[in-house]
Order: C-alpha cells, then sequence, then structure tokens
C-alpha cells in the first residue's frame, strides 16, 4: 500500500505525476515535432498546419486544467482511500483530454472520472468504456446529464403528434419533449437530440410503455405554450387531430454508474 500511497502521491501533490508524465508524453512530443515540420514546408502548406500546432498547446492546456481539478478533487479522499488509478482509464482519459480544451464540462467529467478510479470506494463503478463515452458527449449533453441528476427520476416526457384520420397516419412535432429539462435549455430540436444521444449510449431509457405517477405531472404539458401553439395552428383543419403520448425518461442502471463515476464533485 505504501508503494500505492507513493504513486498517487505523485499525481496529488507534484506537478510531475503520473497525469503531468502523460501530458509530457503526449503532448510535448507532438509540439516538437509539428515544429520542426513546419520548418520545412513551403510557407502557404505551413500556415495551414499552423492551426494544428495551435491545436497541440490547446491540448496541453486542457490536460494541466485537468490535473490541477484532479488534484483539488483528491484532496477530498481520506488517505488511506487512495489507489493507483487503472492504466486503462487513465491513459485513454489523458489522451482524450486534448480534443475537449474549449469545453469545462466535459473536462470536469474526465476529472471526475480520474478522480472516482483513484478512490476504493468508487473505483467499482468505473467501466473503461466511460472514458468513450465521454468521447461521444457534447457539452449540451453534459449540462442535460447533471440536469437529470438533479432532477426527480424518473422525468415525464411526451412527444405531440399530428394524426391524419382518413390515412391513418401520423406525423411528430414534437419529440421526446421534457418539460423538467426544456425550461433549462430551451430548444426542443437540439435538447430532443441529447436525450436521443445519451438513449443510444445506454445512459439513459426514453420508453413510451410506461408513465410517471401520479398522472397529474403530465398536466403542465396541457397547459404549456409550445403545445396550445401547436393546437392553435391545426385547429379547424379537417381530418386532423392532435395527440400526447406520455412517456418517461429514466438513468439505466449503466447510467447511475456513469454518474456515479463521472458527475460526482
Amino acid at each position: 500500500m505504501s508503494e500505492e500511497k507513493s504513486l498517487v502521491g505523485q499525481v496529488i501533490d507534484q506537478s510531475s505525476g503520473v497525469l503531468e508524465k502523460a501530458y509530457d508524453d503526449l503532448a510535448h512530443p507532438s509540439a516538437k515535432s509539428l515544429g520542426n515540420t513546419l520548418s520545412l514546408v513551403p510557407r502557404t502548406i505551413g500556415v495551414w498546419l499552423g492551426k494544428w500546432e495551435k491545436w497541440v498547446i490547446n491540448g496541453e492546456e486542457s490536460i494541466c486544467l485537468t490535473a490541477q481539478a484532479v488534484q483539488e478533487k483528491a484532496k477530498n479522499i481520506p488517505e488511506e482511500k487512495l489507489t493507483e488509478p487503472e492504466p486503462y482509464v487513465a491513459i485513454p482519459a489523458v489522451q482524450q483530454l486534448s480534443y475537449c480544451y474549449d469545453s469545462e464540462e466535459l473536462r470536469e467529467l474526465y476529472a471526475n472520472l480520474l478522480v472516482s478510479s483513484m478512490n476504493v470506494d468508487t473505483k467499482h463503478y468505473v467501466y473503461p468504456s466511460f472514458v468513450d463515452i465521454i468521447k461521444q458527449l457534447s457539452p449540451m449533453d453534459a449540462k442535460v446529464l447533471e440536469a437529470m441528476k438533479q432532477e426527480q427520476s424518473p422525468i415525464p416526457v411526451v412527444t405531440v403528434r399530428l394524426n391524419f384520420k382518413e390515412s391513418k397516419s401520423y406525423h411528430e412535432l414534437l419529440i421526446d419533449y421534457s418539460i423538467d429539462l426544456f425550461q433549462l435549455f430551451g430548444d426542443t430540436s437540439i435538447l430532443s437530440a441529447s436525450l436521443q444521444n445519451l438513449d443510444r449510449l445506454g445512459i439513459i431509457k426514453i420508453r413510451y410503455d410506461q408513465v410517471v405517477k401520479p398522472d397529474e405531472r403530465y398536466d403542465v404539458f396541457y397547459e404549456d405554450a409550445e403545445y396550445k401553439g401547436l393546437v392553435a395552428s391545426f385547429q379547424g383543419k379537417e381530418n386532423t387531430d392532435i395527440t400526447l403520448s406520455k412517456g418517461l425518461i429514466e438513468l439505466t442502471e449503466f447510467g447511475k454508474a456513469f454518474c456515479k463515476s463521472c458527475c460526482e464533485d
């Protein structure tokens, strides 16, 4: 255990720890190599490739910021609970950090994941696939997930349909519409896409075979301005009506483990 504490101490107490070493190995050779390359190519091509130099520099900054966040968060872990992070989690996480230098939300997820993998009480919640999942999230996805974690689960969701009576077909006007989350983000199409991405990744489940109890929780949809506007737009048109399909959004067990590992401060 003394060996483990020594390794973890390098991460927490010194800027030359495990994360910083990975940062040096990953970022600095790239910057040096790129600098040499730019000196050998024609000026126009050098300008084009120069954009990648900015990416390398920003990537270094992203790794440094995350290392600082890990250091700060790890201070809350009792010393006897500290353990060396598994390399199959830590190394790919550090590698991916250079791609999210402009997103504090995504950096926070990586930092939380790394800290969870360093705590004996939480590391069993950490799956190697969490690194790849964060890679597929947008900053909006991270905000939606944080909001879902704060809200009472499950969350009511509806899909609003325009039904064509003669053809017995329908057109979906609002898909996976959640007032609880819409009030926070204010764009139905972007929010719907974000929810569907989280569902695709197995973090949440959007389902219409169950509803939230009590049923009165859906009453707010009938009074919602977005819904009323759609009803008014098609009112009086023959052979059509608007219906509201009720469903719910809930975190999966896998999603709960993800939130425990990546969304807990």
